[in-house]
């Protein structure tokens, strides 16, 4: 019997390759589940043509313009101003049977269309001329507190010129760093400082405080209030505490930091030196400063003898302390001889 009859009826169209007829039918069934696969790829990427994908690392990002809907090509908003102001002119038509009434009608609706337009490039005028689109560099360059009026500001831009806007925004924040310069300064030498370095030591400091607090009160959710009240001491910082540093106030500083604010000292501090123990007993225990105490000396001296103050309650309004703290500097007074006792 020949190889060709043994293989039999069945195999007679694979005959060339009586050995691989098998295989090819295995192989097929591989074969045709990936070309359903493709398939379904690239349906399912025809199908999603409009919408919006992921963006992938590198891609090329859109300009600022794009994302506020400008098109820097065709030189158009999406959405224009007054984007519906041809709606006004949708249905009307001019017609030979119109009345002369009826024509007129229709001129005055063309000509607040033409004015509405005009209304449109102006502003689209104004935002180019002003490159509003973009971010300004000077107001990225702004503290928190200068943002909010550098926005409140903005409302007077379309009286002025591009300059002119530019030089009164610049001379408001100036205005503003001045004046907070000199609350600086003032509490610096509230505080007990003489000399430039020493002031600016302090507000660096106060700075770094808040920042402190700002921190503390974020991460666990409560008041910080406790590096804010070191600031009041009046031996000043503690310097072995370093809460500048790196490294957050841990739990054993804490009991330090309440101790020191406790036991209120003003010896060795600007004017302890000229005052008597009496009075140093009373800063203690009314917990102020000495050059605080020598300005309230001052004032209650300066308005008893005009004849303004006559009575603790009338030098009430003078300070911006508790009124116990006024009647003691008062009963001082009387007890030197300054005023009389009401």
């Amino acid at each position: 019997m020949s190889r060709e009859e043994a293989s039999g009826k069945d195999d007679s169209v694979d005959q060339p390759l009586p050995v691989l007829a098998g295989v090819k039918k295995k192989a097929n069934a591989p074969q045709t589940q990936d070309t359903i696969k493709l398939e379904a790829a690239k349906q399912l990427s025809e199908r999603s043509v409009g919408e919006k994908k992921p963006r992938l690392p590198g891609e090329k990002v859109p300009f600022v313009t794009e994302l506020y809907g400008y098109n820097l090509k065709r030189q158009e908003f999406e959405i224009e101003h007054d984007n519906d102001a041809e709606q006004l002119l949708s249905d009307m038509e001019f017609k030979d049977c119109d009345t002369d009434a009826e024509r007129e009608q229709k001129l005055q609706v063309l000509h607040i269309y033409s004015k509405r337009l005009d209304e449109r490039k102006r502003r689209k005028e104004f935002v180019l001329e002003r490159n509003l689109l973009y971010p300004d560099q000077f107001e990225l360059s702004l503290s928190a507190e200068e943002k909010q009026i550098y926005n409140k500001c903005k409302v007077f831009a379309r009286f002025h010129s591009k300059e002119e806007h530019k030089e009164l925004i610049q001379k408001v924040i100036e205005e503003q760093r001045i004046l907070k310069r000199i609350q600086d300064l003032q509490e610096a030498r509230a505080a007990g400082c003489t000399t430039t370095t020493e002031a600016n030591r302090f507000i660096e400091e106060k700075r770094k405080k808040e920042a402190e607090e700002n921190l503390v009160r974020v991460n666990h959710g409560g008041p910080g209030s406790v590096a804010g009240k070191a600031l009041k001491s009046p031996r000043g910082l503690q310097r072995n505490l370093q809460p500048f540093g790196s490294e957050s106030l841990s739990k054993a500083t804490l009991p330090i930091i309440c101790s020191s604010l406790d036991n209120w000292d003003v010896s060795g501090l600007l004017g302890a030196d000229l005052l008597s123990e009496t009075e140093k007993e009373m800063c203690n225990v009314m917990r102020i400063l000495p050059a605080h105490y020598f300005k309230m000396l001052e004032t209650l001296t300066r308005e008893i003898k005009k004849g303004t103050v006559k009575k603790k309650s009338d030098a009430y309004s003078f300070f911006r302390v508790e009124p116990s703290k006024v009647d003691r500097v008062y009963d001082l007074l009387i007890q030197k001889g300054i005023g009389e006792s009401s």
